[in-house]
């Protein structure tokens, strides 16, 4: 399997748990604040972008045939949505 994400009994861990591992490429921005009352705040941002950089995942290739269902199912709905927002813009226009 592959490892769990960093910090998982945290709101930061169990916000991002589902971007963290498999096949999804996470970015992570912190904010870091230069007043001193702050650097616990920016240290534990620092920390916890870190262990995430630090996270490796194992690409998969393929999937359950669910998954191939599903994406097929998703095709054909974006093409009907296209096939109807085409058919939208012609009625608007004016001949």
């Amino acid at each position: 399997g592959g490892l769990n994400a960093p910090f998982p009994n945290t709101t930061n861990g169990h916000s991002m748990s589902d971007s963290m591992g498999g096949n999804a490429k996470t970015l992570m921005f912190v904010n870091c604040s230069p007043a001193d009352y702050n650097c616990p705040e920016t240290s534990n941002s620092l920390d916890f972008a870190k262990r995430c950089k630090n996270v490796t995942n194992k690409l998969k290739s393929g999937g359950s045939a669910g998954d191939a269902a599903q994406v097929k199912a998703l095709r054909a709905e974006l093409s009907r949505l296209k096939r109807e927002k085409g058919d939208a813009l012609k009625k608007k226009r004016p001949t």
